[in-house]
């Protein structure tokens, strides 16, 4: 089961928050805070910080918008300082941290009045040299390293959750054996980030539940008028791998059997009243090596029975020859 990917999977997160930081190690945690508030109001937040390294460190604070980038929801940094970017307040401009200490870095979140009600969003970074220097003409440029925790605030008023699901499927029609993935495409039609979360249950040709499979484990976000892809698979042994030949697909279909036409129903969960998205599907599982190996083996069943059958026969009539010449 992979849905690899709040707002985005840990993983590309990380992978994209982290530019080149060979020369500065540092890790902040957490990585994504999620926070509701109402205008006027005033939120104090703080995130921690640890140098890695041997060696003291400056770091530079800064905010800054992000959206999300393709329908992998890894996030985009604009380089502007608009919107939640320009709400977030720092008590001081710049850090040091001594090598291999943690220190606890607060800032406030001043919403105003004005704000409006949904999704706002922006990342915190630390960097190695000051904003300014670190980007240019609104766009960023590899110059410093820096890291970053991603903010997500969700504003009260006339929140809309609205959502559908625009695709679901498998990758193939057909499948020598598992595992079989599955895409699934939720748009967000509202103004505040979701968090669609569910299962698929795969039902075999009789109608039985032969599996089920986890949807967006990791809490992936999808961002107002976004499209998200998730991806899920089902497995039965994650470690069969068989190799790129006969023996090698046998193995694999043999570990991770399954045979004939399923269907797939995809439940989703999201927003704060739990509404439902709901889609269906259907593939085949046929493991031709199993049933030519299987056939291969009742064929030489058959041809073994054949000849030991007529060699009794041949035996019996002999036998029975001999007593009538006696």
């Amino acid at each position: 089961m992979k849905t690899k990917i709040c707002l985005l999977g840990i993983a590309l997160l990380v992978g994209v928050l982290l530019l080149p930081l060979a020369s500065s190690a540092i890790t902040v945690s957490p990585p994504i805070i999620e926070l509701e508030a109402a205008k006027g109001d005033v939120i104090n937040q703080s995130i921690k910080v640890r140098n890695e390294s041997a060696n003291s460190e400056t770091y530079y604070l800064s905010a800054e918008r992000f959206v999300a980038g393709g329908e992998a929801g890894a996030p985009v940094f604009t380089g502007e300082d608009i919107d939640l970017a320009t709400w977030i307040k720092f008590p001081y401009e710049n850090v040091t941290i001594p090598g291999g200490q943690t220190i606890e870095i607060p800032f406030s979140i001043i919403v105003p009045n004005y704000a409006g009600p949904g999704g706002h969003y922006a990342a915190i970074f630390l960097s190695t040299a000051p904003p300014e220097a670190a980007t240019t003409g609104g766009s960023n440029v590899a110059i410093a390293s820096r890291i970053g925790t991603l903010v997500l605030v969700k504003i009260a008023g006339e929140v809309k959750e609205i959502a559908e699901i625009s695709e679901f499927g498998t990758t193939a029609k057909t499948f020598d054996s598992l595992p079989v993935a599955f895409n699934i495409r939720v748009k967000n039609d509202g103004n505040v980030h979701l968090k669609p979360m569910g299962t698929i249950s795969i039902k075999n040709m009789w109608g039985s539940v032969a599996g089920q499979v986890a949807v967006n484990e990791t809490g992936g976000n999808v961002l107002p008028d976004q499209i998200r892809k998730f991806e899920a698979s089902w497995v039965k042994n994650p470690n069969a791998v068989g190799a790129n030949t006969f023996w090698g697909k046998y193995r694999q279909q043999k570990e991770n059997y399954a045979f004939g036409k399923y269907e797939a129903d995809l439940g989703l969960a999201y927003g704060t009243a739990g509404k439902i998205l709901s889609a269906k599907t259907s593939f085949w599982v046929i493991p031709w090596n199993v049933i030519m190996v299987n056939l291969a083996l009742v064929v030489i069943i058959v041809v073994i029975i054949y000849f030991a059958v007529k060699k009794y026969n041949v035996w019996l009539v002999k036998k029975y020859a001999r007593k009538a010449k006696k």
